[in-house]
């Protein structure tokens, strides 16, 4: 599936190593254990780049799926639904609760929450899906793929 995903993204395939965890994780590499070197406004950027990159790779995953609602399922199930409760999952409700969370992030206390966390907080992701699957930046793209032929439309 990697490998199909990355054609479809144009990329080369990236290496893969799958590790053995109870939780749920994906994530990106970068170099981190600089706080005690660096500056905390530097340290915050680095978080900062840690969670963009991030939402880069769920934006790709968009671009592979070609379903934001595929997307936001599997975020649906990083932020803790269990595969039991699978078919109780409820992709509408998980957005409505990310553009409620919007309002309360917006405070001091919700911005300091979340400045030291390497991930986004999957509500947020689901919601930075959510917003870029209706953007023309997204449409654009999906359709320059498509014409070239590289996206076969699901």
């Amino acid at each position: 599936m990697m490998i199909e995903a990355a054609g479809i993204l144009t990329i080369e395939s990236p290496d893969l190593y799958v590790g053995q965890s109870p939780i749920p994780n994906a994530y990106t590499l970068a170099i981190s254990g600089l706080g005690a070197f660096l500056a905390q406004t530097l340290e915050e950027q680095l978080f900062r780049w840690l969670r963009a990159a991030e939402l880069t790779c769920d934006r790709a995953a968009l671009l592979v799926a070609q379903d934001p609602k595929v997307v936001i399922s599997v975020l649906m199930k990083l932020a803790g639904g269990c595969p039991s409760m699978a078919d109780q999952l409820n992709v509408d409700a998980f957005l409505e609760q990310a553009r409620s969370y919007d309002k309360a992030s917006s405070s001091p206390v919700g911005n300091a929450q979340t400045r030291q966390l390497s991930h986004p907080l999957p509500v947020l992701r689901a919601r930075e899906i959510d917003e870029w699957s209706r953007s023309n930046e997204y449409r654009s793209l999906f359709k320059r793929a498509t014409q070239m032929n590289v996206v076969e439309k699901v």
